[in-house]
């Protein structure tokens, strides 16, 4: 259930800035980077909520791709997370293996594009330099 405004992704980005605005500024120095650890986790929480389900579902599909598995309906959202967490632990066990390794320049581009995903919710802008 929703509740009305400010939601929690808002709630969250609120307690990032003033973290990092004001808290920031008159704890004591050997405490700062603690401070900015908060806020930048609360402002990744903020945007994690954001998302929703849909980068899940994107990974989801994608490993299934990479694996060569049939194209099928996404899991329910109870299952969705446990199907991309096998999902990637399977990928990853072939390409250690040597298994892809007749298609590690196409795995490289297709997951690189996939962290680059990620690293939008995680550090926005990280890939602008």
């Amino acid at each position: 259930m929703t509740q009305d405004r400010p939601d929690a992704a808002e709630l969250l980005q609120a307690v990032a800035e003033f973290l990092f605005a004001e808290v920031r500024e008159w704890v004591p120095r050997e405490k700062r980077f603690q401070v900015l650890v908060a806020a930048n986790v609360c402002a990744v929480v903020a945007r994690e909520l954001r998302a929703g389900e849909e980068p899940l579902r994107e990974d989801w599909a994608l490993f299934r791709e990479l694996l060569g598995e049939p194209a099928a309906d996404a899991p329910g959202d109870e299952e969705l997370a446990d199907e991309v967490d096998r999902a990637r632990a399977e990928l990853a066990a072939r390409i250690r293996s040597g298994q892809l390794d007749e298609r590690l320049d196409e795995l490289t581009e297709r997951l690189r594009d996939h962290v680059r995903r990620k690293l939008e919710v995680a550090r926005p802008g990280y890939d602008d330099g």
